[in-house]
């Protein structure tokens, strides 16, 4: 049986590690994302709010900049929230049993972003698309 994207980044340990730090970003910039929507605060309102030019919220907000734990902070304070953390164990076990259950790949941050060679050497390519599962 072929082997997907997910269960090839999952593999080693610099794919596990790769995918965990994407599903982080992903996981703070939806948060994000939903704190805004629910307020109706647009990206212009959070740039006027933080003094961050728009077009680098956007930047943020897609995952396309690393972001500093206190940018994260500052950005949540200006829509009037906080992050709150809990630390839970890695269970790939489970990540991968939804992938092969439903016959598709899941990922959370199904979006675009770079891999590296010296970040993760098991795949080729500069840069991989993920295509988020419906």
């Amino acid at each position: 049986m072929a082997q997907n994207f997910i269960q090839k980044l999952m593999s080693d340990d610099e794919g596990r590690k790769l995918y965990f730090r994407e599903d982080l970003i992903f996981e703070i910039t939806e948060a994000i994302c939903k704190i805004m929507k629910e307020r109706q605060i647009s990206k212009a309102d959070l740039s006027r709010l933080t003094g961050v030019s728009k077009s680098n919220i956007s930047q943020l907000l897609r995952g396309d900049q690393n972001m500093r734990l206190t940018t994260v902070a500052d950005l949540l304070y200006a829509v009037g929230s906080k992050l709150q953390v809990a630390a839970v164990p890695i269970d790939t076990d489970k990540i991968l049993e939804m992938v092969t259950s439903s016959g598709q790949e899941q990922w959370s941050p199904a979006r675009k972003f770079t891999v590296k060679e010296p970040e993760y050497n098991g795949f080729r390519k500069q840069e991989t698309r993920l295509i988020q599962a419906a």
